[in-house]
């Protein structure tokens, strides 16, 4: 079971900071909106704040960061995740440092071997001995070193007039969800960004990580079918059929059907349509076949209490800290329902 451990504003809302019995993250599909959402994420007690990466279908990653760590004070900002395939890593490099920058002290980064975002540019997801590299390669670059890359000599050759101070210390973690992953993890990261609906070998055994899902919180009389629920939910519920028969539903009739008509798109844009909206909202294909049960079966979806004890079956078994992703037409909603559940946990 997974032993988990931390990782070593301008306020339009009122601030209300709680204490929380795990450590509370949260995660954006990146928006133009974002900054905004991570300010109140802040001014809520959430610690870190983790934007996703994927060219096709967000808003860029590393302009949203920027934005929000001039705006805000204390919460952690950075990517999850960049991946070998989307970005050369000394791109990477020098966006973390001017990051950290703006951001000293509260700087993370994450690596993957990414999933919609190389499957958007038609690559599989890179091989974990790539990853591996990918990460020894950015450490190097942050420390002033130089690296060999792709049959070149580079480094970050920033003077003083840049604004960007070298070394930077920032730590990097691994998005891993199997042995390979977290083996890799084990030997090279800060710690492990986990979705316990990828694969059977869920959860690290040991060292800091992060669990992430998505989901909402359920008000007074809703249901999971209502249409804010299917809105908010919807995306992440998507997910698991974006993962076929892989993922967490595979054969079940509506994983099935979802399949058929995504097989029936021209091979040639299969991988577009497959991943359009991905995590940030329903696709066309998608809303066909999402549905109450669906969103129960695949998200973090209940009421406040239910929400709560779920919560705490996680710090029970052993977690200490989530990422929690936040979709749909409210974000700061989301974001505040959340909020509100974590801190049920010890009463529940």
């Amino acid at each position: 079971m997974v032993q988990c451990q931390p990782h070593p504003a301008h306020p339009a809302h009122p601030s209300t900071t709680r204490e929380f019995a795990l450590e509370i993250n949260c995660a954006f599909a990146t928006s133009v909106a974002t900054p905004d959402h991570i300010v109140r994420a802040e001014q809520l007690g959430y610690q870190r704040a983790w934007c996703y990466d994927s060219p096709s279908i967000y808003a860029d990653v590393w302009m949203a960061l920027a934005v929000a760590a001039v705006r805000t004070s204390r919460i952690r900002v950075g990517v999850g995740v960049v991946t070998p395939h989307v970005r050369h890593v000394l791109a990477n490099a020098a966006a973390t440092a001017h990051l950290a920058a703006l951001a000293p002290g509260r700087t993370d980064l994450v690596v993957g071997s990414g999933f919609t975002s190389s499957a958007l540019i038609g690559r599989k997801s890179a091989r974990w001995v790539d990853v591996e590299q990918y990460v020894l390669a950015l450490r190097a670059l942050l420390a002033g070193e130089s690296v060999e890359w792709d049959g070149s000599t580079v480094a970050l050759l920033h003077g003083e007039a840049s604004g960007v101070r070298l070394p930077v210390d920032v730590p990097i973690w691994i998005a891993a969800h199997g042995p390979k992953g977290f083996a890799v993890a084990d030997r090279v990261a800060d710690g492990v960004l986990t979705n316990p609906l990828h694969g059977k070998d869920r959860m690290a055994d040991e060292g800091p990580c992060s669990i992430t899902f998505q989901g909402t919180v359920l008000d007074d009389g809703e249901s999971a079918d209502d249409p804010r629920v299917l809105a908010a939910a919807g995306p992440g519920a998507a997910l698991a059929l974006h993962m076929g028969e892989y993922g967490p539903v595979a054969g079940h009739p509506d994983q099935v059907g979802h399949a058929a008509e995504l097989a029936a798109v021209p091979e040639h844009r299969r991988h577009l349509e497959t991943h359009r909206g991905h995590l940030i909202e329903a696709n066309e294909i998608d809303q066909r076949y999402l549905s109450g049960e669906l969103v129960l079966r695949t998200t973090m979806t209940g009421d406040r209490q239910e929400v709560a004890r779920r919560l705490a079956a996680l710090r029970d078994a052993g977690a200490t800290a989530v990422l929690y992703q936040p979709a749909g037409p409210d974000i700061p909603r989301e974001l505040e329902t959340f909020a509100e559940a974590a801190a049920l946990i010890d009463q529940v």
